[in-house]
Formats: structure tokens, C-alpha cells, sequence
């Protein structure tokens, strides 16, 4: 029971890290250079790690040749799906870029327990586990107001997103939540291959800074603007651990896939995640605007834990 609280404290430090990053990509006006930055100081800090547990950093030619091309592609997934969440919100607006990732996320974890992709556990699905996603789904939308009393701040960050057709960036959202799972089940089963937690998070997040890096220098970013960040001082010093927090969530993925499996992990997360998100929301937590909790998102949530209870602890 004690294990099933990590993927929750991991679901709300994803929460506190979309703050953190929205606050960061403000000062550096730029989405790109915000996921590097945070990329590259989770990649410092999980060196800092491997150096102090004595962590090999390299991986031997015998790996790179006995494993599968694709467990080198959790860190390339986890850069797109952050970067992809900063750019969505100017495109479809933050209701969709919060909804669609969530539901891509679903299920992708529900067809990769389903068929073990990547090396994680077997979890077939049973009837009280589609009850129970069913009941996570409708929490999810109670909770994010897209059904009863309209949030008035959804409204206005929808009335700013693009006018046009929506439908790539839509598709790209939902693409973004099964990347975000799937880089969970990689990098479960990295962890497994290179028996370290952190070796994995590690690896992983050397592939996501080189990949990250070349598309700050397609794109010309002002690495100059990092000094914009540095210039707000101690107010703002929070504005820095949005990559330690990204490399946490890697690091205990990494350890509980091979225990609990993919589908777990995620479910537990997202409930943890939007608990907290309103949590920021209503108390306006790392700069964020304040937004009460409304009625439908508090009976919302109520919903979704119970989904979660009926996915974890309920056979039928």
C-alpha cells in the first residue's frame, strides 16, 4: 500500500513542474529554451547523483547491441511531450492541452499492460478495471470543467489560442500523453536492463538534453535570455527545480514499472497530478492565478479516486 503513494507524490511533483516551467518559459520567453534549461539541470543533478552512488554514465557496446532500438527513445519521448505541452497551450488552449495529453496517456498505459509492450508486466484488462478507467475519464472531466459551470479562466485561455484549424494540434496532444506513457514503460524496463534507477534516468536524460540542444539551435533560442531568469533572484528561486522534480518522476519510474507496471504508474500519477494542480490552482501556488475549486471539480475528484480504488484493489 506504501508503494502506491510514490506514483502519487510523483503525479503532483509533475504538477508543481508545469508551474515551475510556466513561471521559467515567462522570464526566458521561449518554450523551447525553458524544457532545455530544465532538462539540462535535471541531467547536472542526476550526474551529481550517478558521481555520488558510484553509477557507471557510459553504457557498454554489448547493450547498445543486445537491446531493442527502441529503449533508447524514453528521453527523445519525454522532451517532446514537455515541449509539446508549452506549445499547445498557445494553439488549443490549456483545457484541451491538459485534457487530451491525459486522455493519450490512458490509453496507451491501458494497451501496454494489456499487450506487455516494452518488457512491462502483463496486466490484462478485467471488467473492474474498465469500470474503474471509466470512472477516472468522467472524474477527469467534472474536474476540468468541460461539462456544467464553465471555469471563466478556461474561457479567456481559450478565446487566446489559435483561431484556426485545430485538428493537427489536437491529435499532437493526445500523441503527447501516449509518448509520456510509453517513455514511462522504456524507461521501467532501462531501469531493469541497466539494474539502476538512476543509470536509467541517467541515459534517459542525456538522449532528452542532446535532442532538446539541437532544436534550441534550429530554432535560434536566445541563450542570452537564461540571464533574464537570473535577474529575479531569490523571489524566484523556485523557478530552478522544475528539472530536479522532471528527473525524480524519471528516477521512480524507472524503479516501480518492473513493480507495479506501466498502467499503475500512470493512473496513480495523473490522479496525483490533478489533485495538485488544483491545489496550485486554488491557492495560486508559484505565481499561478487563483482559481477556486469549483463544486464539479472537487465531486470530480472524488470520482477519480475512486476510479483508481477500483482499478487497483477490485477483481471481477
Amino acid at each position: 500500500m506504501l508503494l502506491l503513494l510514490f506514483p502519487v507524490a510523483m503525479g503532483a511533483g509533475l504538477a508543481m513542474q508545469t508551474a515551475v516551467n510556466a513561471k521559467l518559459r515567462g522570464f526566458v520567453r521561449s518554450p523551447y529554451l525553458s524544457s532545455g534549461f530544465s532538462f539540462l539541470i535535471a541531467w547536472l543533478f542526476l550526474l551529481i547523483l550517478s558521481w555520488t552512488t558510484h553509477q557507471p554514465l557510459l553504457i557498454s557496446g554489448t547493450l547498445l547491441a543486445n537491446n531493442p532500438g527502441w529503449l533508447w527513445l524514453g528521453g527523445l519521448f519525454g522532451a517532446i511531450a514537455l515541449t509539446g505541452n508549452v506549445v499547445l497551450f498557445q494553439k488549443i488552449g490549456s483545457l484541451q492541452t491538459t485534457v487530451l495529453p491525459i486522455m493519450g496517456q490512458i490509453m496507451m498505459s491501458v494497451l501496454i499492460d494489456q499487450f506487455a509492450l516494452f518488457k512491462s508486466p502483463l496486466n490484462p484488462l478485467t471488467l473492474a478495471k474498465i469500470i474503474g478507467l471509466l470512472l477516472i475519464i468522467g472524474g477527469v472531466i467534472l474536474s476540468l470543467g468541460i461539462i456544467g459551470p464553465r471555469d471563466p479562466l478556461l474561457k479567456v485561455a481559450e478565446q487566446q489560442a489559435g483561431h484556426g484549424s485545430q485538428l493537427f494540434y489536437q491529435l499532437f496532444a493526445v500523441l503527447a500523453g501516449m509518448l509520456m506513457a510509453m517513455q514511462t514503460a522504456i524507461n521501467g524496463y532501462l531501469g531493469a536492463v541497466l539494474q539502476s534507477p538512476v543509470h536509467a534516468a541517467f541515459i534517459s536524460f542525456s538522449i532528452g538534453v542532446l535532442c532538446l540542444l539541437l532544436v534550441n539551435l534550429i530554432t535560434r533560442a536566445h541563450i542570452a535570455n537564461i540571464s533574464l531568469a537570473v535577474k529575479q533572484g531569490r523571489k524566484y528561486w523556485w523557478v530552478w527545480i522544475g528539472g530536479i522534480i522532471g528527473a525524480l518522476y524519471v528516477l521512480c519510474s524507472s524503479w516501480l514499472v518492473p513493480l507495479i507496471g506501466t498502467g499503475q504508474v500512470v493512473v496513480l500519477a495523473l490522479f496525483g497530478q490533478l489533485v495538485f494542480s488544483a491545489l496550485v490552482e486554488q491557492f495560486g501556488l508559484f505565481g499561478s492565478q487563483t482559481t477556486p475549486m469549483s463544486r464539479s471539480k472537487i465531486i470530480g475528484l472524488i470520482i477519480m479516486f475512486i476510479g483508481v480504488l477500483t482499478v487497483k484493489f477490485i477483481t471481477f
